[in-house]
Order: structure tokens, then sequence, then C-alpha cells
């Protein structure tokens, strides 16, 4: 949510008076600056304001609701993660004996066709 007391609070720190900042802008009544303070200032003038600071505009808004983490990517998964990964492992090794098997049954027909060839042709 839009906080503008971020703006006199800056204003305080950089020790610049209201004027500078509404000569920058290109007003010079102080009803402006509490329109911009008090009120929602159109994204133009938002960026201006903030360039003036040299901050970026997302310093003149607060969360309503602190960031949480999206979960998947905290540490509460990690254990979940581990899991997965070693089924992943263990069905990979898996897939492995398969093929060398099929690979074995394979070379076996082959090898029996190749015998059963041979003696056609004598």
């Amino acid at each position: 949510m839009y906080n503008g007391q971020i703006i006199k609070q800056l204003l305080v720190e950089k020790n610049i008076q209201n004027k500078e900042l509404l000569s920058y802008l290109g007003t010079e009544a102080n009803s402006s600056l509490s329109q911009i303070v008090n009120g929602n200032p159109t994204v133009k003038r938002l960026e201006k304001v903030a360039d003036f600071f040299g901050v970026s505009m997302d310093v003149f808004f607060e969360r309503e609701k602190p960031f949480k983490a999206y979960p998947s990517t905290h540490g509460d998964n990690e254990q979940q993660y581990k899991e997965k990964i070693a089924l992943l492992e263990r069905l990979l090794e898996e897939k492995d004996k398969r093929i060398l098997l099929l690979e074995q049954m394979n070379q076996l027909i082959n090898s029996g066709e190749n015998r059963t060839n041979s003696g056609q042709t004598k």
C-alpha cells in the first residue's frame, strides 16, 4: 500500500526543503506536496519523486501482509526432495538392470538364430 509519509521522511533524512522537491516536480504550492504525500499520486509523478531522491518507486509502498516465501523453495521440504531424489535414483537403477537383461536376451536370441541359420546352410 502506498505510504506517502516516506517522502517526508526522505526530505528530513536528506535535509532537503519541500520547495526543492516541488521545484524539481515543476510545481510551487505546498498543497501539491500534501496531495502527493496524502493522496494517490500518478505513476509518472511518483517516478519523478523517486528519481529526485535516487530511490526506486517501490520504496513508497508497504506490503499489507508480510512476505512469505513460497514453501517449495524453503528448507522445510528438503527431506521430501531427498526422498524423491532417492526414489528416482532407484528407478534409474531398475531401468538400467532391465536394459541389461533385455540386451542379454537379445544376444541369446541372435546367437540361437545364427546357429539355426548355420545349420540350414550345410
